[in-house]
């Protein structure tokens, strides 16, 4: 039986939220479109500042999740694209509920948390911002949902052969068909089908990712993180960036620092 989440419950944050969870189903219940969407172990809350929003698990159980807050105006560009849709904010990060993935991706929420735990510092610093960037990008490259078990463990197979991959790696994607008995052309269609986009972009949203987390956190030039990301100009290197995150490597780095 359900906990019925009563429009009493709904509250309104001062901040962006993403819920991780790790363990447990439940109910979420959208404010704004008046929606309950089901939640299983594995799915992702996006939650945003003054959106009224409520979530609880079946009457008389619990789950687990892991939750990172946080605000600032490096983060309102990403608002109303990829995964930070207000429109959709229950996101099936691993469908499968995939323990293993599940493991993946709490790792990569310590990585943002653990830091600032650590140091007890009431504010993150420009290096947490970065991590915390790098773990939206990665995730927004990641979600989909596959129709089917089994085409569900082949996406997640797929997708974490190239998240694996060092990032200045040019992924030989004839190999990695070969790895499914797939010829590339296949392999590219399968992959576009089950997770949204096509490897090449998949890779491409990884690489933004990594770049995001070193224009906020280094000072290394623009043309060195892009020659260290594996892209071959400055100005494929900034074109690249800006379809993906709608700034110029420059303005963001701005952006961010100011």
């Amino acid at each position: 039986m359900w906990r019925h989440v009563e429009v009493g419950m709904k509250r309104n944050l001062p901040c962006y939220s993403l819920v991780f969870i790790t363990k447990g189903d439940g109910v979420f219940l959208d404010g704004a479109s008046h929606q309950e969407i089901p939640i299983q172990k594995g799915d992702l809350l996006c939650l945003f500042p003054g959106r009224p929003h409520a979530y609880a698990p079946p009457e008389g159980q619990c789950w687990n999740e892991i939750n990172i807050e946080f605000s600032g105006p490096v983060f309102d560009p990403w608002t109303g694209i990829g995964l930070l849709d207000p429109g959709e904010p229950v996101r099936h990060l691993v469908p499968s509920g995939d323990d293993k993935l599940i493991r993946y991706w709490m790792k990569k929420f310590y990585a943002v948390a653990l830091p600032l735990a650590e140091r007890k510092v009431p504010e993150p610093d420009l290096s947490d911002s970065g991590r915390l960037i790098s773990l939206i990008a990665e995730m927004c490259a990641t979600w989909r949902t596959p129709t089917t078990d089994a085409d569900s463990e082949w996406a997640n197979q797929a997708k974490r052969q190239l998240l694996e991959l060092p990032l200045r790696e040019q992924p030989d994607f004839a190999a990695l068909a070969g790895t499914f008995g797939l010829g590339e052309q296949a392999y590219r269609k399968k992959f576009k089908r089950l997770c949204g986009v096509s490897p090449f972009v998949f890779r491409s949203r990884q690489l933004i990712g990594a770049a995001c987390h070193e224009l906020i956190c280094s000072h290394k030039p623009i043309k060195e993180i892009g020659y260290e990301l594996g892209f071959r100009s400055l100005y494929y290197f900034s074109r690249k960036f800006k379809q993906v995150t709608g700034k110029t490597p420059g303005d963001y780095r701005k952006l961010a620092t100011t």
